[in-house]
């Protein structure tokens, strides 16, 4: 989004495509970290980052990207299966996907009490029991917010220290409805129509359990889908891709911003700073070849 409004400012005619508008911003529940604004939720900021955009006369397409490919003329051509459009740049700002937990049962109870966002699907657990997995920023919102809607949350991370914040971390543990359960992993998924129980395991006595959950949170961190450039521009070996300061890829005339990067810091800010950086180089590119 950031990204787009500097190109319009800079009279560049783009457009913004993506099978999801918001991404990972929109499952935030509350963005405290952002400047000047004290507090605001992920869904509010991406409408108000909407329209902004959509107000300077970009379009915004939900599609997905099947296919990029360079064409003999140094421009590109993108593919979404619906429509093929041409552009002399290409900024890559598709962030992260979710990881799974690769067990049994997993995808097949996806969407009945397992699931990948608090923020989206917590409401439907009201006065019942779920767990959250992980350890991050993520696993503790998550767990925050269903504290609020639950009956009572587990919240199991594998090792024996949680990542997260230390603000996040200790409101959490002030919630008298939150079990944290650490230096454990789920290793089974129970449940025929829905999810049921879990059973999880001690990663220092081997010793299991079986908890009753109806719902289950997976926060155990994103990773980037980005086989869709693999041809074109160096990745590292997490298939982030590879910028140098001013968001330049290995590839003339393709620039990428945000989590997809092999930037360290996962922050919205940081997203959006280096979206801005990545249109004014797209269009410092665009003058030097003209």
């Amino acid at each position: 989004m950031t990204a787009a409004i500097y190109a319009a400012r800079r009279m560049m005619k783009a457009l913004v495509i993506s099978k999801n508008i918001g991404g990972q911003v929109i499952w935030a529940s509350d963005i405290k970290n952002y400047p000047g604004i004290e507090f605001i939720g992920g869904v509010d900021l991406i409408n108000k980052m909407s329209q902004q955009v959509k107000n300077l006369g970009v379009d915004i397409k939900t599609e997905e990207i099947k296919k990029i490919s360079k064409n003999s003329d140094s421009s590109f051509l993108v593919e979404t299966g619906k429509n093929s459009y041409s552009a002399k740049t290409i900024i890559i700002a598709m962030g992260l996907e979710s990881k799974k937990l690769n067990l049994d049962r997993e995808n097949e109870l996806t969407g009945r009490g397992i699931s990948y966002c608090a923020n989206c699907d917590g409401p439907l657990f009201k006065g019942k029991n779920v767990a959250v997995v992980g350890g991050g920023n993520a696993a503790l919102d998550a767990a925050e917010v269903m504290s609020k809607i639950a009956e009572k949350v587990y919240l199991i991370y594998r090792k024996s220290k949680l990542k997260a914040f230390e603000t996040m971390i200790l409101a959490v543990k002030n919630k008298s409805n939150v079990e944290i359960i650490l230096s454990s992993e789920i290793k089974e998924i129970i449940g025929n129509e829905k999810l049921e129980k879990l059973k999880i395991i001690s990663n220092i006595s081997q010793k299991s359990r079986e908890l009753d959950a109806d719902g289950l949170f997976i926060e155990i961190g994103y990773q980037p889908k980005t086989d869709v450039v693999a041809d074109l521009v160096e990745r590292d070996s997490l298939g982030q891709v590879v910028v140098d300061l001013n968001g330049k890829t290995s590839c003339d005339g393709i620039f990428a911003a945000g989590d997809v990067t092999q930037s360290e810091f996962k922050q919205i800010i940081i997203g959006c700073g280096q979206g801005a950086v990545a249109a004014l180089s797209a269009y410092k590119y665009l003058q030097t070849k003209e």
